[in-house]
């Protein structure tokens, strides 16, 4: 029996070295599995940096120019004193060096009155005995006041808006006061403005803070 078992052993050994086609052959299969290799290409997120613009309110103060009034109208009054030494014209004079009216309160003759500007022909009101005197002077012929102006120069000077203005009433023949911007008046005795417009100018700060017509009989 065991003779048998080699026997058999020994005839499969010699049939496989001997190639035999009937031989079981396996053959192993290798399989290669290539794992697919994604690339991702690398994202680059730009954020763009918030500009914030800052919104900058620059306040101006408002800004209040107040005159100074040195020279104003006396209601009780109207008539200006004489403010120089005794012989010269009322008020401040009539003798300016200068292109500008200086402050003071002046006679004269408002000419043309355009855009609340006057201008202004500066004369000599003398009254009294300084009156007779420059009349004297001027070989003509004093009453209880005299008028000199032989200076042709004449300034622009312009109307406060607040300024006081009285014009000479047609009927009583005093001063009534009217708004800045109502004046020259038509409801005036005095024919403004022109050569005959006689008045008083209360300057201060370089404008008329105030103006008084002069009557004139």
């Amino acid at each position: 029996m065991k003779r048998i078992l080699i026997l058999t052993v020994l005839v499969a050994l010699l049939a496989a070295a001997c190639g035999d086609d009937s031989a079981a052959s396996t053959t192993a299969t290798t399989t290669t599995t290539t794992a697919a290799t994604t690339t991702m290409a690398p994202v680059t997120t730009t954020t763009d940096a918030a500009t914030t613009t800052a919104v900058v309110t620059t306040t101006t103060a408002a800004v209040t120019t107040t005159t100074t009034i040195v020279y104003a109208v006396d209601s009780s009054s109207f008539f200006p004193d004489v403010l120089g030494s005794a012989g010269d014209p009322n008020g401040s004079g009539c003798v300016v060096n200068a292109d500008i009216l200086p402050n003071g309160v002046w006679f004269g003759y408002a000419t043309s009155v355009s855009g609340a500007t006057i201008t202004f022909d500066l004369a000599c009101f003398f009254t009294g005995d300084a009156a007779v005197a420059a009349a004297t002077a001027d070989a003509a012929e004093a009453f209880d006041f005299y008028i000199r102006n032989q200076n042709p120069k004449t300034y622009s000077v312009p109307i406060d808006g607040g300024a006081d203005v009285f014009i000479v009433d047609p009927v009583t023949i005093e001063e009534t006061q009217i708004s800045a911007a109502s004046w020259p008046s038509g409801a005036s005795f005095v024919p403004c403005p022109g050569e005959f417009c006689a008045v008083w100018l209360y300057v201060n700060g370089g404008q008329a803070t105030g103006l008084v017509e002069q009557y004139l009989p």
